[in-house]
């Protein structure tokens, strides 16, 4: 199976020219992050079952991707001082952890070294982001099954018992699922604190690792508006935005379209999630009209409705449809940055209205 990783994403878009001492120091930061904070091993320095399998699952990945066999060699073997042929397996932590902060030699590219080990990081933030979100998704019906259960009456004292048991239980299983959570969305900003540390132009949100523009627009406008769209409920918005990030700093063709695509998913689930879509919308401008409605509460204003035809109709319609034998519509690098951004700052603003 295909798997999206950051070295492949930007092989085009070179990042580094060198290897410094401080990449050095971000690897060996990166690593120990997934190591002892991610997927750490027990106390007696041994893997549980779901933890072991979360470390193949990086590997295996990873090591198909970069056309491996493995990251490292998988077994050792030597023959002892009485000539006795010993060997043995590596653990997956080790055969990770030997190729990540291996060397980097003269005469290495230093740009596919460190975008491959990047790559690593990505896939196990991502990884421990799935288990997390997969647990809270599991653990919704099953709380909800314990908890809306009928209150037993006192006739009843044993299934009293149990349902006591069972609301404990449901509480206990929620608050630990919640404290996992924060514990990762911590372990995300301090990836991205280490990031700008090492004057690494990068930023990992909701899965991947991209890279870091203006300083005050990923505070101001890029980290707000992936916290919003990281809820499923906006998963088309995301998918386009990324791909038009994507598309963007790897000097692909239209990633203003998307940027306009995912805004345009944000305005028809705002107008579902209100019950204003009537199934005969034909267009972004039909859906603008039911947010910007008197009888629905005018959602939007006048001036924002229009402002936001106009990116529809100047930016996404120009490039969408064929020039015929007109020049062929090209925006500058910054109209496209110009575009991202205000694709995102309205979709921030329109779901921050819900």
């Amino acid at each position: 199976m295909l798997t999206d990783i950051f070295a492949y994403r930007y092989a085009d878009r070179p990042i580094w020219n060198e290897f410094r001492e401080s990449d050095r120091i971000l690897l060996v930061q990166g690593f120990r992050m997934v190591s002892e904070q991610l997927f750490p091993a027990g106390k007696e320095g041994k893997f549980d079952i779901p933890t072991k399998n979360a470390w193949n699952v990086i590997h295996s990945k990873l090591s198909m991707e970069l056309g491996r066999e493995s990251l490292s060699p998988l077994t050792w073997s030597y023959y002892d001082a009485n000539k006795v042929y010993q060997f043995g397996n590596f653990t997956i932590d080790f055969v990770c952890k030997k190729w990540m902060l291996a060397e980097f030699k003269q005469g290495q590219n230093p740009d596919v070294f460190m975008k491959e080990r990047i790559s690593f990081i990505e896939l196990a933030f991502r990884e421990r982001g799935l288990i997390l979100s997969l647990a809270s998704i599991n653990l919704q019906p099953q709380a909800r099954s314990i908890v809306n259960r009928p209150n037993a009456t006192s006739a009843n004292n044993l299934s009293a018992a149990f349902e006591n048991t069972g609301n404990a239980l449901a509480q206990m299983m929620r608050s630990n699922n919640d404290k996992l959570n924060e514990a990762f969305v911590y372990c995300c900003a301090e990836l991205n604190e280490r990031f700008r540390r090492a004057k690494c132009p990068l930023n990992y949100h909701n899965g991947f690792i991209q890279i870091e523009t203006d300083a005050m627009v990923q505070k101001q406008v890029a980290e707000p508006f992936w916290k919003l769209v990281s809820n499923p409920k906006w998963k088309n918005v995301e998918t386009d935005m990324m791909e038009a990030v994507d598309r963007s700093e790897s000097a692909q063709r239209d990633p203003a379209v998307y940027a306009v695509r995912a805004l345009e998913s944000a305005i028809k689930i705002i107008s579902d999630t209100k019950n204003w879509s009537t199934g005969k919308e034909k267009g972004a401008s039909q859906f603008i009209d039911n947010l910007r409605s008197s009888k629905n509460g005018s959602f939007l204003d006048e001036w924002e409705a229009e402002a936001l035809r106009h990116i529809f109709s100047k930016v996404r319609n120009s490039l969408s449809h064929g020039p015929g034998s007109e020049p062929m519509i090209v925006l500058t690098q910054q109209q496209t940055d110009w575009t991202i951004e205000a694709a995102m700052s309205w979709t921030k603003s329109l779901i921050g209205r819900l």
